[in-house]
């Protein structure tokens, strides 16, 4: 039987594809056997465990102040020298199964704290800690990293610093060499809880500011080659090829949890197939970012282990409240409705996710009731369109395979056969890069869009302040409303217990009877890891630590 020209092409493009994953699976085995092997113990004086991890990308520069999406988080978060970590040790399956809220922290490199009796400052007192370079960890090294950040506009931190927990415009007092003050305009249940994230890791300013000049007075040409931290691993710039590879080696002062890895090896590998076949052939020990028939065919293979933990984030539908029909809470509330979020999920996803429950995350572990919980009711739907004055209704709705990720073409779809169901027509625009749906998003130039809400740092106050806030610079949509902000207010400043738990409550109340983003998908953190390592911490941000894993 002649084979078509269609389904010879497609045979030569399945060939290709699959060479260039042999020849990449051939290229990394070369590099970890350079660097030190394979996860194997070289059996001269203890563990020489390599742990290989495979990334969509590499960013161009290690600097903390040049953020360059989801690889600076992966690579920051390893390089850690925090303040403060979450405290995951007594927690479920370490973590994994129940989110640490923002009153289970422990200190990292901060020693001891006390909050001052009106509650707009912190103390915190350092541990004896030493960079790979030898300096010994002092006030000013804080003092100099949060100076900097705040001096080069830092974004995310800068949100953090004060939309999310009100630190002062100069929030770092040095009291004496191990001793600082975090001074705050207002008390914050997020203070030190957002101190976590990767982007605050303190840096060596000893080592820094002797490559500082009048053109470059925060030393960023050094430090985007230079990690020059005073965590658990180091580098030379050698070992950053930027864009491609990175290794860590530990850093030899450091007096912190370490288990028996002593190579780290960062790889960029842009093709999703080829992460997940590193994985299954033992050539890299981690992949981000696989597709869900990925990871399902990886539950198959013996010698690796698929980790489902809970996570904060969620896939939204974003109507633009700029729109005059969509500005219409009965509108919002109908087009939610309207949605078997279960049908999606279970058509999408392979047995993994979650479809949303409330208007908060149900991984923060607190059951609204039913005024909080969504409801799949498309004659209650189409009830509510009539009596906002809608007819017959037509909406774009964007987007891109880069976010919430390469499902946002099947969700579109389904999205689009159930708003039919109340007389809302769909049109689906595809666009492909991040960086262009990103733009979309901040500039408001959308009438519907499919997004992604992965919090920074996962509380309650946190993703009801972070889009849905009329005080939100994140509030491209221009939702407002006036019950959700009061809430979110106090939710900030409420410290976790039963109070916490009740405005909780009503803060998913709101979002579901008038809706800002209308969530769809709880996702799962999801981890294919090679079998042979333990302790695990599994933090709410999603972030392996690959310093504290152990062999066996």
């Amino acid at each position: 039987m002649a084979i078509s020209m269609a389904k010879r092409a497609n045979a030569t493009r399945i060939l290709r594809r699959t060479a260039r994953a042999g020849a990449l699976v051939t290229a990394v085995a070369l590099v970890a056997s350079a660097c030190g092997g394979g996860g194997q113990s070289s059996g001269q004086g203890g563990s020489n465990e390599t742990f290989t991890y495979a990334l969509t990308g590499l960013p161009t520069s290690l600097d903390p102040a040049d953020y360059q999406g989801d690889p600076s988080r992966n690579i920051g978060f390893e390089l850690s020298s925090a303040l403060f970590r979450w405290d995951t040790e007594g927690l479920p399956e370490q973590g994994c199964g129940t989110l640490a809220n923002v009153g289970q922290l422990t200190g990292e490199l901060a020693e001891s704290y006390e909050r001052g009796a009106d509650g707009k400052s912190v103390t915190v007192k350092l541990r004896e800690m030493k960079s790979a370079a030898g300096n010994p960890l002092t006030a000013n090294d804080v003092k100099w990293t949060f100076d900097r950040l705040i001096a080069l506009k830092v974004s995310t931190p800068g949100t953090l610093m004060q939309d999310i927990a009100d630190y002062a415009a100069d929030p770092i007092k040095v009291v004496d060499d191990r001793t600082f003050q975090i001074v705050l305009d207002e008390p914050s249940a997020m203070d030190l809880a957002i101190l976590t994230w990767s982007q605050f890791r303190v840096l060596d300013s000893t080592e820094a500011k002797k490559n500082v000049t009048a053109d470059d007075p925060w030393a960023k040409k050094y430090l985007a080659a230079n990690a020059a931290t005073f965590g658990p691993w180091t580098q030379t710039p050698a070992e950053f090829v930027a864009g491609d590879r990175l290794t860590l080696s530990p850093n030899p002062n450091y007096t912190g949890e370490r288990g028996d890895v002593r190579k780290l090896i960062f790889l960029a590998v842009p093709d999703a197939a080829s992460r997940a076949q590193l994985v299954s052939t033992g050539n890299a020990n981690y992949a981000t970012a696989l597709q869900y028939e990925q990871y399902a065919q990886l539950k198959t293979n013996t010698g690796v282990e698929v980790q489902t933990c809970a996570s904060a984030d969620r896939i939204p539908l974003v109507l633009n409240a700029k729109d005059p029909n969509l500005a219409k809470p009965e509108v919002r509330r109908a087009i939610s409705m309207a949605l078997d979020r279960k049908t999606i999920v279970d058509a999408v996803y392979r047995g993994f996710n979650k479809p949303s429950l409330y208007g908060v995350s149900q991984a923060y572990g607190v059951d609204p009731g039913p005024e909080g919980a969504y409801e799949f009711n498309v004659d209650e739907a189409k009830a509510l369109l009539a009596r906002a004055g809608v007819g017959p209704l037509a909406i774009t709705l964007h987007i891109s395979p880069a976010r919430p990720g390469s499902e946002a073409e099947q969700i579109a779809i389904l999205v689009k056969s159930q708003l039919a169901a109340i007389g809302v027509e769909v049109n689906i625009q595809t666009v492909a890069s991040a960086t262009e749906i990103n733009t979309i998003f901040k500039d408001a130039s959308y009438q519907a869009m499919l997004y992604l809400e992965p919090p920074a740092v996962a509380d309650p106050y946190y993703s009801v302040f972070l889009y849905n806030s009329s005080a939100s610079k994140l509030n491209t949509f221009g939702y407002k409303n006036p019950e959700l902000d009061a809430i979110a207010t106090e939710l900030g400043t409420t410290e976790p217990g039963p109070e916490r738990d009740e405005l909780h409550k009503q803060a998913a109340e709101q979002l579901v009877s008038n809706p800002g983003f209308i969530y769809l998908i709880d996702r799962d953190f999801v981890h294919a890891v090679r079998k042979g390592f333990t302790n695990y911490q599994h933090a709410p941000n999603g972030e392996m630590f690959v310093h504290t894993l152990k062999k066996g």
